[in-house]
């Protein structure tokens, strides 16, 4: 092929399903169906999962984060190709397509794990049930999820990473519904050879392990089955196999016929159907397949809708309080000074750490750029939920009365959750930040504008007042409290919902729903801003400039994983795991150490942060 028509693409442009107009509405119909039935049974499913008891097992601990994984990868694809599919304008930016393949096969290959373990988790549930407990414990659990996760990271790094090494193509238009790698390495003007052989070896090496781990499960559960004495335990373990059997079949069969035979025997139309199967048909049928037709599920789902009228039962003891008392960290009175005077220190460093940082910024003309605009307002939110927090903390170690009225109670709820939900998205804008400054640098100061810097963080408070205000305002409509006594040293919303005497159902999927889509949707952001920056620094000459910006993003990691580490571990386990004691001591973290450690981690460790410094400090001496 002569190289005239091989370009470096700025865009893409994806053909979709069908070039025929009149099946345009009907197949947007069709596909919102999908789509809707696809969010809703998959969020309901881990909303569920997460609030009932007696689906707190490792079975449904795995069901969670498939439907988790479902809900991702559906949700990366359908929302452009429904849009796509009324249209006319079908393009994608280059940036958006790789961003959306890189998901896209995370996403997947961590399904493929996930059904391996769950097959495993199967095996050892009905083949050891005495065993089943001490076996699938919390930790092993938690373990293989993290594997799974992990390889479908590494496996779509491997191939993002060779996409990106191809410097152009001989046409920017993608005979499919959305950006696959096999279409994207059709259209290559160089030489492909290395990503069509390590795409073939990566998912065989994962289907072949992962089909392994599956049939030697299943071949032991059958033989256990066939030694059941009892015709209704064989008949009820066959069915659940055969359930679980067929959505292997199904995804697995799909995976193989696409990304396992040579390119030469693919047919575009032919493929972009069977991909339907995967990205669009399963991630729907999942929650049905493994749970909606579980005898568990339904009665846990009865129990949730039924609650409302049950709770009126047994509210003997059940009163309107006037106020809370809050237990505090300890109660052991040996610890109070000590405690005392450790969080005066950290109080103190806090406040002149993030105001001085504030103030720096404001009067140092070389820190007014767009990193330092958003650094500011990060001293300010962390400042602020400090101090709805600490103070009344310090009181509290050191007085006997550890009480706090209703409306202090409300007030110190909705101001601590608005600021930092408004951190979890400021942190968010500031690896997309950095994604500009180190990806594009010639264009860094144009891109962000001193408008959409304000736009952006206007949103991120807007974000942190709005997901307060819907749990504020359900939680003042709870009209009873079994106790007024919150085992906290603040006033948190799942310490005060476990005290409600009415049903809190709402609150509690409320709170997960939205934790999920703001952790969910701000993770994304961070990992997809490092992935380019990563890439971008792994391509630098200078061994100095990759050393820099090597050490600044393990410093805004290192924040950002302690964080939502910490937020993850008190918002999305299931109540029934949780420690009070565990729960505080996490919690301090980010309400404590946290707002002291950023102005330390993004600033005074930064050589215009101390050069600015340096320079106001000697301007006073001279002048």
């Amino acid at each position: 092929m002569s190289k005239e028509n091989c370009t470096a693409v700025t865009e893409f442009v994806l053909l979709g399903l069908t070039d025929v107009p009149e099946l345009r509405v009907f197949l947007f119909m069709m596909f919102l169906l999908i789509y809707g039935v696809t969010v809703w049974g998959n969020l309901g499913m881990m909303a569920l999962i997460q609030v009932s008891s007696r689906l707190h097992t490792p079975m449904y601990f795995f069901l969670s984060h498939l439907s988790f994984v479902d809900f991702c990868y559906s949700t990366i694809i359908m929302p452009k190709m429904l849009a796509n599919t009324l249209n006319e304008d079908n393009a994608i930016s280059f940036l958006g397509c790789m961003v959306q393949f890189y998901l896209f096969c995370t996403c997947v290959v961590t399904e493929v794990f996930l059904l391996a373990v769950m097959a495993y988790d199967r095996f050892v549930a009905i083949c050891n049930p005495l065993l089943y407990m001490v076996t699938m414990s919390r930790n092993l659990c938690v373990e293989l999820v993290s594997c799974c996760y992990l390889g479908g990271t590494v496996c779509s790094l491997i191939h993002l990473c060779l996409a990106l090494e191809i410097p152009s193509y001989r046409s920017n238009v993608i005979n499919h519904f959305f950006c696959d790698l096999p279409p994207l390495l059709s259209l290559a003007c160089s030489d492909v050879t290395m990503n069509e052989l390590l795409l073939f070896i990566v998912a065989s090496f994962n289907e072949f392990t992962t089909i392994v781990i599956i049939l030697t499960s299943y071949l032991f559960i059958l033989i256990t089955i066939l030694r059941m004495r009892s015709a209704e335990g064989r008949r009820k373990a066959f069915s659940t196999c055969a359930s679980h059997l067929t959505a292997i079949v199904v995804f697995h069969g799909t995976i193989l016929f696409t990304y396992c035979q040579p390119s030469s025997g693919n047919s575009t139309d032919t493929e972009k159907v069977v991909t339907l199967f995967y990205t669009v048909v399963i991630p729907m049928l999942n929650p049905l397949i493994y749970s909606l037709r579980n005898k568990d599920v339904k009665e846990a789902l009865r129990k949730v809708v039924s609650s409302k009228i049950m709770v009126e039962m047994g509210e003997v003891n059940c009163t309107s309080v006037t106020e809370f008392i809050l237990v505090g960290l300890t109660d052991v009175p040996e610890l109070r000074v000590f405690l005392s005077m450790m969080f005066l220190l950290i109080y103190g460093v806090t406040v002149w750490g993030n105001l001085g940082m504030m103030a720096l910024i404001q009067v140092s003309s070389r820190l007014h750029t767009p990193m330092y605009f958003f650094l500011s307002h990060l001293s300010f939110v962390d400042f602020c939920y400090s101090t709805i927090i600490v103070p009344k903390m310090l009181a509290n170690i050191l007085n006997k009365d550890k009480a706090i009225s209703f409306l202090g109670c409300m007030v110190q709820f909705y101001l601590f959750c608005a600021y930092a939900v408004t951190e979890v998205f400021l942190l968010a804008v500031m690896a997309y930040d950095r994604f500009v400054a180190i990806c594009n640098p010639l264009l860094y100061m144009v891109t962000m504008s001193q408008k959409l810097c304000v736009e952006l963080v206007s949103c991120c408070y807007l974000g942190g007042t709005v997901c307060s205000l819907i749990h504020l305002c359900l939680v003042l409509e709870i009209p009873s409290y079994r106790s007024n006594v919150i085992n906290h040293f603040f006033c948190d919303l799942p310490p005060l919902l476990s005290l409600a005497c009415s049903d809190v159902t709402m609150n509690e999927l409320l709170l997960f729903i939205v934790a999920s889509f703001t952790e969910f949707t701000t993770i994304v952001i961070i990992l997809t801003s490092y992935l380019f920056i990563l890439i971008t620094i792994l391509r630098m000459r200078s061994a100095e400039g990759r050393r820099k910006a090597f050490s600044t993003c393990a410093s805004h990691l290192t924040a950002i994983v302690v964080f939502h580490g910490t937020i993850l571990f008190t918002y999305f386990q299931p109540n029934s795991g949780k420690s009070g004691d565990i729960d505080k001591v996490a919690t301090v973290f980010y309400t404590v150490v946290i707002p002291m450690l950023n102005p330390l981690i993004y600033s005074l460790r930064n050589k215009d942060v101390k050069e600015a410094l340096r320079k106001v400090v000697s301007s006073k001496i001279i002048s």
